[in-house]
């Protein structure tokens, strides 16, 4: 292919990660608008437009946005008129006001109104971009402030989920905001990692907070029943349909509806469910009239909803739909520093639940916690620590009280003896090797006090691996 050829396909623009910058460009100039919005997205922002100042806060009524880069001078609303229009409904979205007619009297007048910068044409997109980075930053800090005043300087617990960790605070701290807006919010994440809670979290901080909450598993619905369990149907629709039937959407109408694993539904009840998304309205299978509906959809997935729209599993036009309010959460294993925290959450919570003591974590436990992957993520956690609690009844939580696949190791084969030889319980070099190495263990055991991670240090070995070895050989 030709170097002229090549250069009538611009690369491709990175997909904008969850913690991207949101930035609305504000301009009635099409080739500016071209210009900065690729740039930004280059380098991960997530862009939003509006050719007005109208459409602008049309944008802004239904997605929260971190910065709004607007022209000073367009037709309508002016610049200052629009940042003014936006204290009154966020104050803590950033505006940086843009101008080719450029004076010290303007740039003083835009600051004192609350611009958190002034910018001339031709624009430097470098410079721009600089100061999109600090002021999504500087919100960063100042929302992370909030949720920590909610519950201690140092961690908080948020309708149910316990965190210390930037990430996870940084989540609370969305969720917070974004649940004042109408718009769609899709929540991503491993199995495990709180995705209902989430949704939940979101409808309690929402104004719909007194209204329905309706929890729909995608993944469970038959085939040949989704339509009428998500639409409903009328009597007679079709065979078995022996009386109307209300589906899940009208149960949430007013409220909220959580539509989990929304990567299992199938093509067509996707472009059901993108019809009800855009035009409000539902319609029961047999009926010829639609019904309207009020109602804000949660949708969550473990699987990547962008990769599967361009391997045509997924459709592309719901999943822009839903792609405008996304949380993303971490895996356990990169949010370890909750990991004590999280535990202590889980073990109140099942001191009341089976009326005991509250338990407590050994510190080698702890330590192994700190180093096992969890693959099932919070909810593997929850539910190690409940088995652990009532094995501990109320006590101190052992290694002995945790699952084998935490901390078990196999036992080696048994040799194989030469044909004919004595069977005994144990060949004499095996005996001989068993007992050194146990001998070996308790030595550094008794060299460090008593204390595993420094006798760890002494063997040479990870802490997990000198667990095993004291659990294998019955060392305490």
């Amino acid at each position: 292919m030709s170097e002229d050829r090549r250069q009538e396909y611009p690369s491709p623009l990175p997909e904008p990660g969850v913690d991207s910058p949101r930035v609305l460009l504000v301009e009635d100039d099409e080739v500016w608008i071209g210009i900065v919005d690729r740039h930004l997205r280059k380098r991960g922002c997530r862009v939003f437009t509006a050719d007005c100042a109208d459409r602008a806060l049309e944008v802004l009524s239904n997605t929260p946005v971190d910065v709004i880069v607007s022209d000073v001078r367009m037709p309508g609303m002016t610049g200052l008129e629009l940042l003014e229009e936006v204290r009154l409904r966020d104050p803590d979205a950033e505006l940086i006001l843009v101008t080719a007619n450029s004076s010290v009297k303007d740039a003083v007048s835009a600051i004192q109104a609350g611009a958190a910068d002034y910018l001339e044409k031709p624009i430097d997109c470098r410079r721009l971009h600089h100061s999109i980075e600090m002021m999504v930053e500087r919100r960063r800090l100042r929302q992370r402030v909030r949720i920590l005043e909610l519950g201690g300087r140092d961690s908080t617990v948020f309708e149910g989920m316990a965190a210390r960790s930037r990430r996870m605070l940084e989540v609370f701290g969305f969720i917070e905001r974004l649940a004042a807006y109408p718009t769609t919010v899709l929540v991503t994440g491993e199995s495990g990692t709180g995705k209902e809670l989430v949704a939940r979290a979101v409808h309690r901080r929402s104004p719909l907070a007194d209204r329905p909450f309706i929890v729909c598993n995608c993944s469970a619905l038959a085939p040949n029943l989704i339509e009428s369990e998500l639409f409903g149907h009328l009597k007679g629709s079709f065979t078995g349909a022996d009386r109307d039937h209300r589906g899940l959407f009208e149960a949430a109408n007013g409220g909220t509806i959580f539509l989990d694993e929304i990567g299992e539904l199938p093509l067509d009840a996707q472009a059901k469910l993108l019809r009800v998304l855009e035009n409000r309205e539902i319609r029961r299978v047999g009926s010829p009239q639609s019904v309207p509906v009020d109602i804000r959809v949660v949708a969550a997935t473990n699987r990547n909803l962008g990769a599967m729209s361009r391997q045509g599993a997924f459709r592309d036009d719901l999943y822009y739909r839903l792609n405008v309010g996304v949380i993303e959460l971490p895996a356990l294993r990169d949010r370890i520093e909750d990991i004590e925290l999280l535990a202590d959450h889980f073990l109140q919570g099942f001191a009341r639940k089976f009326a005991m003591g509250r338990p407590t974590l050994a510190e080698e436990v702890l330590d192994l916690f700190r180093e096992y992957p969890w693959p099932g993520n919070v909810r593997q956690l929850s539910n190690v620590l409940e088995r652990a609690s009532i094995m501990a009844h109320g006590g101190e939580i052992q290694l002995e009280h945790l699952p084998t696949e935490l901390h078990g190791e196999p036992e080696p084969e048994a040799p194989q003896l030469p044909e004919g030889a004595a069977m005994g319980n144990e060949s004499p070099v095996d005996l001989t090797l068993r007992a050194a190495e146990r001998e070996q263990i308790q030595r550094a055991l008794d060299s460090a006090g008593g204390k595993r991670v420094a006798a760890a240090r002494l063997l040479g070995l990870s802490r997990r691996t000198l667990y095993r070895k004291l659990e294998k050989y019955g060392i305490r």
